[in-house]
């Protein structure tokens, strides 16, 4: 038997002389209830393993967290997609979060966005190849170790801040990161070299600063959106990069030193740091004082 509609339970309860008042309360009581979720048991099994591994109990706000099957897209932080059946985002900054992440949160095969910055996270970052459609990766400003793990195959990650963390190795390959526009590792202690970034059109903010970092720094070429670029407080040398062509950097938004490059003439790299030069800040005497050691062969200043 089908339902009765509630518009046509009023108009029965209207022929039979009902008042206006009484209509409306009968018409509530035959409306349908919340559309439940249906999202996947590893999904809804993840999202506990995070409450357990999170001392999710002293969570700042943990409303409706641990509820029944059904009740997870009205779980603090959590939007569903619009037919209920995946989860799409968790947003939980600022939320005593304290703990490490556990290995399933990679079972959030639909999540696009994820941002747990500002807490008191530890631990390695686990792996997120499976969260092909991740759009917003936001963790910074906690106790993260270990190293970046493999992120080259997110296309669709714009947004990437795993910044003021504790996270060493090296930066991973970016080069498959077609979408990506902003890029955010600095404050950590992550070591090598800075990869190949020519490939990522969409970049209009890469900031590495604060970290171990050596070698030379990579060409900007096809970066043609690049507003920001701080690379300083890192052991790199050589020259400097090439503006790029056209150039979108803003005045005083980026940053080359302190590092071991060669000083050269820029009138665009002095517009883009604020700094005139751009390289006084450059000095062998200011890195020394960061704990560096200079390359063998290299020099701040280029040789007579």
């Amino acid at each position: 038997m089908e339902p009765t509609h509630p518009a046509s339970c009023a108009r029965l309860m209207r022929g039979a002389g009902l008042p206006a008042a009484l209509l409306v309360v009968i018409a509530f009581l035959f409306s349908p209830g919340p559309v439940m979720a249906d999202i996947s048991a590893p999904e809804r099994a993840a999202l506990l393993d995070l409450y357990a591994s999170t001392d999710g109990d002293h969570w700042v706000n943990n409303a409706g967290w641990g509820g029944a099957a059904g009740t997870e897209c009205a779980w603090f932080g959590i939007t569903c997609s619009a037919d209920g059946n995946s989860v799409e985002q968790l947003w939980m900054t600022n939320n005593n979060m304290n703990g490490t992440l556990p290995a399933s949160l990679q079972d959030l095969v639909h999540l696009k966005l994820l941002f747990f910055g500002n807490n008191l996270l530890h631990g390695p970052i686990p792996s997120l190849a499976g969260m092909t459609g991740l759009q917003n990766f936001g963790i910074g400003s906690n106790a993260m170790d270990g190293p970046i793990p493999d992120i080259g195959n997110l296309s669709q990650l714009g947004l990437f801040d795993v910044g003021n963390n504790d996270l060493t190795g090296p930066i991973p390959d970016l080069s498959g990161m077609t979408s990506l526009y902003q890029f955010d590792a600095s404050d950590n202690h992550l070591d090598g070299g800075i990869p190949e970034l020519s490939t990522l059109a969409a970049l209009t903010s890469f900031n590495v600063s604060d970290n171990n970092l050596s070698g030379t720094l990579p060409s900007l070429d096809g970066l043609n959106q690049l507003e920001s670029f701080y690379v300083s407080d890192n052991a790199l040398s050589g020259f400097p990069p090439a503006v790029p062509d056209p150039n979108a950097l803003v005045n005083g938004a980026s940053r080359l030193c302190p590092n071991f490059l060669f000083a050269t003439t820029s009138p665009e790299w002095d517009a883009a740091t604020g700094s005139s030069p751009w390289y006084q800040d450059c000095s062998n005497d200011v890195i020394f004082r960061d704990g560096f050691d200079p390359p063998a062969t290299q020099a701040a200043m280029p040789p007579d």
